[in-house]
């Protein structure tokens, strides 16, 4: 059976109840043993891994911005929500800039359970009305940080918190990402390249390539002024905020250590870019087809800082990731196009 475990305290117990965070000491949990396919799904995963034009045959993307809701986290929500049916939980309560608050709000109207998302008041409009239109119930916060206090308070009125970047659940979701790219690709790659705010898909990715013969180099891309991994692995940077990446605007996630231990340990790196190198990615993006947010071009404008130092070598398989749809973005796409 499966087991939550606290590696900071050593807590563990069954999953037979709903927990997000270590009941002992508040740390982040992790699940141990057999875990169950999702039984709530929208067809989330098998997003398609392609070479994309004037990109060179070794480069590939990994177009996760096709899943259901037009991002990654489906893969989070799907197993996160199937768990919270699972326990006859009724009423949700999430905390997200957009992606997860819409994600959330979905797998929730199709699990029949009541959702509440808190936004912060920077949240882009495209993604509140869709968020609205799935049914769930929203609330506004000052900021990102915010956001996530007054989530938390509705625990008290007996509403379970998802909270992505905490929920053990959410994290163990996102692991199906690694054996899709291995059997896709028929090898695993040399290198990852992925946007990175709270963690999720890289501590994914991370756990799901442990199960693998071989560990690609995980590099995580974050945007200025909102680069905490960047911090931890570099030293202080002194940056203009992005305004562009309002995906990437998490300035305290939980797994902090285990995203410095995943960039380490595989032997990748944490790399920074400013609102210009996304522009200019996104504009490359676009004219090869690829519709995604400015969050998902940080990762193009990573693997361009790379390519530009050295750091990727000729032949080696990279894979790069897409995490959000630009249809939610029309506003910024016409950036581009005028």
């Amino acid at each position: 059976m499966a087991k939550y475990v606290c590696k900071k305290c050593g807590f563990k117990t069954d999953t037979d109840k709903w927990l997000w965070k270590c009941p002992s000491c508040g740390g982040v949990l992790e699940i141990t043993g057999k875990v169950e396919q999702p039984k709530i799904t929208l067809g989330e995963g098998n997003t398609p891994l392609i070479n994309l034009f004037g990109f060179g045959g070794d480069v590939y993307f990994k177009l996760e911005y096709l899943n259901p809701t037009g991002s990654f986290k489906d893969r989070g929500s799907a197993m996160a929500i199937s768990q919270a049916q699972k326990l006859g939980i009724g009423c949700i309560v999430e905390d997200s800039s957009g992606n997860a608050g819409i994600s959330v709000a979905a797998y929730a109207a199709a699990a029949g359970i009541w959702a509440t998302v808190v936004v912060p008041k920077g949240c882009a409009p495209g993604k509140r009305h869709l968020i609205e239109a799935l049914g769930a119930e929203i609330i506004e916060a000052d900021d990102r940080e915010a956001a996530g206090n007054r989530a938390r308070e509705r625990e008290t009125q007996g509403c379970a918190y998802i909270g992505h970047m905490w929920n053990p659940w959410f994290i163990k979701g996102m692991e199906s990402i690694a054996s899709e790219i291995n059997s896709q690709l028929g090898k695993v790659p040399d290198a990852i390249i992925t946007p990175v705010s709270s963690g999720t898909l890289l501590l994914g990715l991370y756990n799901g390539f442990k199960k693998e013969k071989k560990m690609p180099r995980l590099y995580a891309v974050q945007a200025s002024g909102f680069s905490p991994l960047y911090d931890a692995v570099h030293g202080k940077s002194e940056s203009r905020p992005s305004k562009l990446a309002d995906a990437l605007q998490v300035l305290n996630p939980p797994r902090l250590e285990e995203m410095k231990e995943a960039v380490l340990k595989s032997g990748g790196d944490v790399l920074l870019v400013n609102d210009e190198e996304i522009l200019t990615a996104l504009a490359k993006l676009l004219k090869a087809g690829a519709i995604v947010e400015p969050s998902s071009a940080s990762a193009l404008a990573g693997y361009m800082q790379l390519s530009n130092s050295g750091k990727i070598k000729h032949g080696e398989k990279i894979v790069i990731i897409l995490t959000g749809s630009g249809l939610k973005y029309p506003e910024i796409v016409s950036l581009i196009s005028s």
